[in-house]
C-alpha cells in the first residue's frame, strides 16, 4: 500500500543537494527501436485516417525522454525536419545512432507495427497492425532510406543543435518564440502531457508553432503512476500537501483532467477531430476528492487516459 507519508518524505527528500541527480533514470519505452517505430506509424496512422492528408514535412515531438527515436522514424518515414522539444537533455548521441540503424532495418522490411501483445501499455490502439503501404509507398520508401539520407540524418543527430539541419533538440523549450511561428506541420507527444506544467501556456505555445491546418497528436494518461493506491489518487491531495510531494523534482504530474485539455483546445482555436478514452469501471469519488478537483465533470470520474488528435483552425 502506498501511504501518504511515504510520498511526503520522498519530496522532502528532493530538498537535499544532489538528490534529483542520483535519482535521474530512464525515462521509458523511447529506448526501443521497436517501441518508437511502434508509436510513430499509429500517431501517423490516426492522424491519416482523420484527415491529415500526406507524411508532414515538419514534425515537432514533445518529451522525447531517452532517445529521439520516434521523430527519427518520422525523418524516416518522409519528414524533412524533426523538432524534440524536453525539460531535461536525455538524449544520447550512440544509443541514437544504434536506433536509426535498428529502424532503418524495419523500415526496409516493411515490418508490421508491433501491436498490444508485444506493448500491452502501448495506446493508441489500431484496428489493423499492418505496415501502412497506402501511406508510407515503397517508391517514397525506396528514396526516404537511400544511404546518403540516412547518413545526412547519422551526422544531424550528432550536432543536434545546429541550424539548418534535421533535428534540433531543444532544452529547456518553454518559450514559445524558440522557433518560428506557423512553422510546423504535426505536433504530437506519447504519455507526457500529464507531467508538464504550465499547459495553458503550452497549449498556446502549440498554436504559434503549427500551421493553419496543421494536426496534434497525444496520447495523454490521467493515472496516479504509483503516487496513490487509486487510479485517481492523486486527486485526493490538497494543493500544499502535492507541492511537498512534488518537492524539487522538475517534473512530476500536473494532475490536469479531461476537462482541462479539452478547454484549452479550444480556447487556442483546435478541432478536435478524434477522442479515444480509456474508461474504468471504478469512479473517482466526487466527495472525497480535495477542493481544487470538485469541479470533475462526470466525464473526468472515469476516465484514466485519452488520445486526442486535433488540428488548428
Amino acid at each position: 500500500m502506498i501511504t501518504t507519508a511515504a510520498q511526503l518524505l520522498f519530496g522532502l527528500a528532493t530538498y537535499f543537494p544532489g538528490f534529483n541527480k542520483i535519482r535521474r533514470k530512464k525515462t521509458g519505452g523511447t529506448d526501443s527501436a521497436r517501441y518508437c517505430y511502434s508509436v510513430w506509424l499509429r500517431h501517423l496512422i490516426m492522424a491519416r485516417k482523420y484527415g491529415m492528408q500526406q507524411v508532414p514535412s515538419v514534425v515537432a515531438e514533445l518529451g522525447p525522454g531517452d532517445s529521439l527515436g520516434i521523430g527519427l522514424s518520422a525523418l524516416l518515414s518522409g519528414a524533412q525536419k524533426y523538432y524534440a522539444f524536453d525539460v531535461v537533455n536525455y538524449a544520447d548521441v550512440q544509443s541514437n545512432e544504434r536506433i536509426l540503424d535498428e529502424l532503418v532495418k524495419l523500415f526496409l522490411k516493411r515490418e508490421p507495427i508491433p501491436d498490444h501483445n508485444e506493448f500491452p501499455r502501448l495506446k493508441p490502439r489500431l484496428n489493423n497492425y499492418d505496415f501502412p503501404d497506402d501511406i508510407l509507398t515503397i517508391e517514397s520508401m525506396a528514396e526516404n532510406l537511400l544511404q546518403d539520407r540516412v547518413e545526412e540524418i547519422r551526422k544531424t543527430i550528432k550536432n543536434q543543435g545546429s541550424k539548418d539541419k534535421c533535428i534540433e533538440y531543444k532544452t529547456p523549450w518553454f518559450d514559445s518564440s524558440i522557433i518560428q511561428r506557423d512553422d510546423v506541420d504535426f505536433i504530437y507527444s506519447q504519455a507526457v502531457l500529464e507531467h508538464v506544467d504550465q499547459m495553458e501556456g503550452v497549449y498556446q505555445s502549440m498554436n504559434n508553432w503549427l500551421k493553419p491546418g496543421g494536426y496534434m497528436s497525444h496520447q495523454i494518461d490521467f493515472k496516479s503512476h504509483g503516487l496513490a493506491d487509486q487510479w485517481y489518487g492523486h486527486w485526493q491531495y490538497e494543493k500544499w500537501l502535492w507541492a511537498l510531494i512534488k518537492g524539487k523534482r522538475p517534473y512530476l504530474l500536473n494532475r490536469l483532467p479531461l476537462s482541462s485539455h479539452k478547454k484549452y483546445l479550444e480556447s487556442n482555436s483546435f478541432a478536435v477531430k478524434h477522442c479515444a478514452k480509456h474508461l474504468e469501471d471504478a469512479i473517482a469519488p466526487r466527495e472525497k476528492l480535495a477542493s481544487d478537483f470538485q469541479h470533475l465533470t462526470d466525464e473526468d470520474l472515469v476516465t484514466s487516459g485519452a488520445y486526442i488528435l486535433s488540428s488548428k483552425y
